[in-house]
């Protein structure tokens, strides 16, 4: 089932014939993070080594996950994904177009500083426990894109349902919880 999260994103200044470059690192390792969903809060932490062989080919460079749209960047022509200590760094150089500028500008001012990310893990990828209400993720199988995001979606965003909604849900179980997390949040699931 695919997956979203999210992270920071920075622009750097064009060099040469680079163009617009934008760096970052949209996975983090060992990082707790409060995910706010439908159906309930929970904590999730992606565990180092979770990427170790996560298939990084084919990954799409996107803004707001619309993929109604021409992709800002792919790997591995215009974009690289590289495992690193502390996560999966990102740099990608965007095409001459004006929503690839407009993108760019926006990263350097500061106005769009999130990164997302849509990924699916395998059977057994993941462990939850529920007396903590924390889900670990062992092992990303894919990565199929990255996004430059207005609002990222962590406890800040979309908190105004959330204290109703886990009263209902604390006794329910995590898959129902993580699954319902997944079709709410990402409309759609990949196969592959």
């Amino acid at each position: 089932m695919k997956e979203t999260r999210l992270c920071e994103v920075r622009a750097a200044e064009p060099a040469g014939d680079s163009g617009l470059t934008l760096t970052g690192v949209p996975i983090v390792y060992d990082t707790p993070t409060v995910i706010d969903s439908p159906a309930g809060r929970y904590t999730e932490i992606i565990r180092r080594g979770a990427l170790d062989s996560a298939d990084l080919t084919d990954a799409r460079l996107l803004y707001n996950h619309d993929l109604t749209k021409v992709p800002l960047a792919r790997t591995p022509k215009t974009m690289t994904l590289e495992r690193g200590p502390a996560g999966l760094n990102m740099a990608a150089v965007l095409p001459d177009t004006e929503e690839a500028r407009s993108v760019y500008t926006a990263v350097k001012r500061g106005d769009l500083s999130g990164m997302s990310f849509a990924f699916k893990i395998p059977q057994g990828g993941d462990r939850w426990n529920r007396e903590t209400r924390t889900r670990e993720i062992l092992k990303i199988e894919k990565v199929y894109e990255i996004s430059i995001v207005p609002f990222p979606a962590y406890p800040e965003t979309s908190v105004e349902a959330r204290s109703v909604v886990q009263e209902i849900t604390n006794g329910i179980k995590a898959d129902a919880l993580i699954k319902c997390n997944q079709i709410l949040f990402h409309g759609f699931v990949k196969k592959g």
